[in-house]
């Protein structure tokens, strides 16, 4: 088997005819579309969330007393 690689977006009508062609030529040919793999830096998705805590007095200590307390109502009504 031999893959070609459009990395380019073609319009749909443009790849039909390239299948056509190499139909004509007595090559079996199909499209596939894959969805593009994006490098992601490490940091990247972390970064983004810097501004939204802006402004805020926020802590561990508050953080894990509210994740507790959820957790214990969640137990309590059996969700957990």
């Amino acid at each position: 088997m031999t893959e070609l690689i459009l990395k380019n977006r073609i319009d749909r009508k443009k790849l039909n005819s390239i299948v056509i062609f190499l139909k004509s030529w007595g090559i079996d040919a199909e499209i596939k579309t894959i969805a593009t793999q994006r490098k992601v830096d490490a940091g990247e998705p972390f970064s983004k969330s810097f501004g939204m805590w802006e402004g805020r007095e926020i802590n561990i200590k508050e953080i894990r007393q509210k994740a507790y307390k959820r957790r214990i109502k969640a137990s309590e009504n059996g969700t957990l």
